[in-house]
């Protein structure tokens, strides 16, 4: 073995997946983060970050254009897989592993990549083509974030794919501002799947919002619904914890939910998780981060982290809590006004379910 290879297979022991989820396929989505911690890859948290792509689900025309151009992002050496469902996820891990380990395929790869980096088409694209989103009435349907923490790699067709600022914005001092528009989503962690939320900003604060879910392809099956379930309470807590900056806490959530999936006893899962929600309730720093922030449905972020874990709780106890999805079109006149470092966290911590928008009918566990 010479040194390229033996430095792949060492590389492959750290892998960085970032896993995207078509709304609908969260079952899968969850297979996926269970196997990559079982092998102890970690999740990546940008496309810069990653080595590997994963797509969970079947994606329509548009969230497929927009997982094309995060996979134009990645840095090589480099994998992409497609995993259509929760069964298939050991193998195509696998799979991808040995595409990284691929000294002759990463080569081609790296001579077949453009020098100029990929581009969106203009935000300014009044296309009606696109039949597999949802949106508010508009005509500016081409901006699209494609990850990353700040909204950095959008669609617009601007030098670099920078978004340039326009004058004559005011702010709510009276100030006149540079407005920028930045989009969030589809393709980010910890995110609605398939949500693309376009913000006005006035200097730091979202002026105006509107959304579109881009959702799976026409004709695929409706998926078996998670929603309101204990493993869907712990994946959002574990979500939003993650946004919070409290890693150690989410790992807890998100190993709790892969027990569920593993069928463990809840009787093994229930002091866990007390022991878990005890340890929020008790820490006044993430109290004090997110007490008052996004006032809605539900109080706010702080209120809607405790009622995730209590419902989890409740689940496992065999009661199934009570509630309809909160819906998406409320999120714009919650996130105006807002810092946008705040946005994500309010986000996160509403009770959204994309998949409702798109199959309607979709089968309860």
């Amino acid at each position: 073995m010479d040194l390229r290879q033996r430095l792949a297979t060492v590389a492959v022991h750290r892998t960085s997946a970032l896993v995207v989820e078509v709304p609908g396929w969260a079952r899968t989505r969850w297979a996926v983060e269970r196997e990559v911690r079982r092998r102890g890859w970690r999740l990546a948290v940008s496309p810069a970050d990653a080595d590997l792509l994963v797509t969970c689900g079947r994606p329509g025309p548009r969230l497929a254009d927009a997982l094309d151009l995060v996979w134009a992002q990645l840095p090589g050496p480099r994998a992409r897989l497609d995993v259509p469902t929760s069964t298939a996820v050991a193998d195509a891990l696998n799979e991808a592993a040995a595409q990284l380990r691929d000294d002759e395929r990463q080569r081609r790869d790296a001579a077949d990549r453009p020098v100029e980096p990929a581009m969106g088409t203009p935000a300014e694209d009044d296309s009606t083509a696109e039949d597999d989103g949802d949106a508010q009435e508009d005509d500016d349907h081409g901006d699209m974030d494609m990850g990353g923490d700040h909204g950095d790699m959008d669609m617009d067709m601007e030098p670099g794919g920078i978004p340039l600022a326009s004058g004559g914005g005011g702010d709510r001092d009276g100030l006149d501002l540079d407005v920028l528009h930045v989009p969030l989503g589809p393709v980010l962690p910890c995110w609605p799947p398939g949500l693309l939320l376009h913000c006005t900003l006035h200097g730091d604060v979202v002026a105006e919002a509107r959304f579109e879910v881009l959702g799976a392809a026409a004709g695929s099956p409706p998926p078996r619904r998670t929603y309101r379930t204990p493993a869907d309470r712990l994946d959002r807590a574990a979500q939003l914890l993650t946004l919070a900056g409290w890693d150690d806490a989410a790992t807890q959530a998100a190993r709790l939910r892969d027990d569920l999936l593993d069928a463990a006893d809840p009787a093994f899962c229930v002091p866990v998780l007390d022991r878990l929600t005890r340890r929020v309730r008790r820490s006044r720093s993430l109290r004090w981060s997110l007490r008052g922030l996004g006032d809605g449905p539900g109080g706010d972020v702080w209120d809607r982290l405790l009622e995730l874990l209590e419902e989890a709780r409740a689940g496992l106890a065999g009661q199934q809590p009570a509630g309809s999805p909160t819906p998406v079109d409320v999120v714009p006149d919650l996130v105006a006004g807002l810092e946008f470092s705040a946005v994500r966290l309010v986000v996160a911590s509403l009770d959204l379910d994309p998949t409702a928008q798109h199959h309607p009918h979709a089968v309860s566990t």
